[in-house]
């Protein structure tokens, strides 16, 4: 697998999640499954306006962006967890479908775990995950989450009741990609 900042893409940067790229991130997920496993109290169809509100009022949104012409490849997110200091949680994570399979997810996730480490002083961070998105249960896997447990939510209020995974990290043990520039603040 080649790095996808090593390519022609150049070096990538996270920086704070600016609305004017929700359409394009609301294209990214491009069936109802995918939206399941993106954001699962979400109905289709996914709109700019679904994507703005999904980041919580103690969380942040970031967009994972190529350096050199600051086109968007990932979004995702970081959320405290309320009684739990030092811990977050990463959600809503999704990478532009021609970069997936290329390492855009690591980069992603790796520059979101060196965000929480460094600016928020993380020693825990957690994600959910359904077991058939196997894409991105092997990213996490390839960046050091361990699974800890299942979970059993039910979305919407609604519906049967879905298995997930419940992966967790310390962030201070993880080094972002060297291709990943510093964060835009």
């Amino acid at each position: 697998m080649s790095s996808i900042a090593s390519q022609e893409s150049g070096r990538l940067c996270l920086a704070p999640f600016d609305p004017r790229y929700a359409s394009e991130v609301a294209q990214w997920v491009e069936t109802d499954e995918q939206l399941r496993w993106v954001a699962p109290s979400t109905r289709p169809p996914l709109t700019a306006a679904k994507v703005t509100e999904w980041r919580k009022p103690s969380g942040e949104a970031f967009t994972l962006l190529r350096e050199a012409d600051r086109q968007a490849v990932g979004y995702g997110e970081l959320n405290s967890m309320r009684r739990e200091p030092g811990h977050l949680w990463l959600g809503h994570l999704v990478v532009r479908p021609d970069q997936r399979g290329k390492g855009a997810g690591q980069v992603l996730v790796r520059a979101l775990l060196a965000y929480a480490s460094e600016r928020h002083l993380a020693s825990r961070v957690s994600l959910i995950v359904f077991p058939d998105n196997t894409a991105a249960l092997k990213c996490y896997r390839r960046v050091g989450f361990t699974i800890v447990g299942e979970e059993y939510h039910q979305f919407g209020g609604v519906g049967p009741r879905r298995k997930l995974l419940r992966l967790e990290i310390d962030p201070t043990h993880i080094t972002p990609d060297r291709e990943c520039a510093t964060f835009r603040p």
